[in-house]
């Protein structure tokens, strides 16, 4: 079967208040008859022959503030002019009745509703504004219009003490309702209070091999890991600063770091080029990554920096907070280097753990905390580190001013141009 999705952006949620939902916090411009017609005319003409149709709004397609009954009816029309014999909308129950549905006799509907979890009590510390005795109701109105239910069920929950037997009780129960399922694994918005959650460390969203461990089981029901692209985001961007264990743990970092190591896909079939940061944000506008990539070919290597922010692969350097941290060298005490090694080699560890390449080398300093962090790293992984700089060079030219900057340094990159 063959299907399409479009998204339209009209007026905003009715709720807007799920723990875990930013897109019920998102507002569209306000409903117009005229520009969303010429926005459904512009989608519908790049649509061939779809068999089925999903339309996302980011609230309920069934509520004639977000979405006028008759902009419902003009894309009904268009359902049909197209020949496309499935639709799939979504709707909170409230908006589900009689006469919301009435114009959408002849169409094979699906109507896609939240339940999240087959539990009150969660629902309710979810905020999700309705119960289960709602979605019960909707589904019945739904099923006696001869339309179709499609329920939604969030794996990894906050506020759950079992995820597998909260799951295995909503399946059992949506089964009784829906004509189909979607497990849907819980990610957090960036704007949702899930997300302050993630920070404080009191919850973490499954990766792959977490959610198909735990939603293997179920047969002939969609599975949806990432609902959608999750990167991390702060609505606050306050500069990181200071060669602190505060600082090097900052909540912002260990987010990242999770991120990275769990759900970042590296390019495996290049090696890594394993490199230092620098003082002046992003790293590419500092002098010595400048000396760096005017010998390096990013195309033959994976650059992937390490400092105290952890382990960041270069097509992040220009991200929060990447770009807006200090830690200044010379606040350095014997203490914080040890913290900063113990701390560094965790996280690279479990990046490699992670993420395989061809080869692994690195452009560092011998006597650097990054350089010793790396180095044990590796060795305990037993993964063939090879240093660029030769020792012998690094011990010549190791006391002159930016000495991973002079062409006495970088000729050695020329492997990678």
């Amino acid at each position: 079967m063959k299907q399409e999705i479009i998204f339209l952006s009209s007026g905003k949620c009715s709720w807007g208040k799920c723990f875990a939902c930013g897109w019920g916090k998102l507002k569209g411009p306000e409903p117009n008859l005229h520009r969303l017609k010429n926005i459904i005319d512009k989608k519908f003409k790049k649509l061939k022959n779809i068999d089925r149709l999903k339309i996302f709004v980011s609230g309920s397609f069934l509520d004639d503030k977000q979405f006028p009954k008759s902009i419902r009816k003009y894309i009904i029309q268009k359902i049909k002019e197209n020949n496309i014999k499935q639709l799939v909308i979504e709707s909170r129950p409230e908006f589900i009745s009689n006469e919301s549905l009435s114009d959408f006799k002849g169409i094979d509907l699906y109507v896609a509703i939240g339940l999240e979890c087959a539990d009150n009590k969660i629902l309710k510390k979810y905020n999700k504004g309705y119960t289960v005795e709602d979605f019960v109701r909707a589904a019945e109105i739904l099923h006696k219009n001869n339309f179709k239910v499609r329920t939604y069920l969030m794996v990894n929950l906050p506020f759950l003490k079992d995820i597998k037997k909260d799951l295995d009780k909503s399946v059992k129960f949506a089964k009784k309702y829906s004509d189909e399922i979607v497990l849907i694994n819980t990610f957090p918005h960036s704007e949702s209070a899930l997300y302050d959650l993630y920070i404080k460390g009191k919850w973490k969203p499954l990766d792959r091999q977490q959610f198909d461990k735990i939603t293997k089981k179920y047969k002939n029901i969609e599975k949806d890991f990432d609902n959608f692209a999750f990167i991390p985001r702060f609505k606050q961007k306050p500069l990181v600063k200071g060669a602190t264990k505060e600082s090097l743990l900052h909540p912002y970092f260990e987010i990242w770091q999770d991120y990275i190591q769990r759900f970042y896909k590296n390019p495996s079939k290049k090696p890594v080029l394993f490199l230092p940061c620098a003082f002046k944000k992003p790293y590419s506008k500092s002098k010595l990554h400048k000396a760096i990539f005017s010998v390096v070919n990013k195309d033959k290597v994976h650059p992937v920096v390490i400092s105290s922010p952890g382990v960041i692969p270069y097509e992040f350097i220009d991200k929060y907070p990447f770009n807006k941290y200090d830690w200044p060298e010379w606040e350095e005490t014997s203490e914080i280097k040890k913290i900063y090694i113990q701390v560094t080699q965790k996280r690279i560890e479990k990046y490699l753990k992670n993420h395989k390449y061809r080869k692994y080398y690195c452009y560092l300093k011998y006597d650097s905390e990054t350089y010793k962090a790396l180095s044990k790293a590796c060795k305990k992984l037993k993964i063939k580190l090879v240093n660029i700089l030769p020792e012998h060079v690094y011990e010549k030219i190791k006391y002159r001013k930016n000495s991973l900057s002079l062409p006495e340094a970088t000729k050695f990159l020329k492997v990678f141009k």
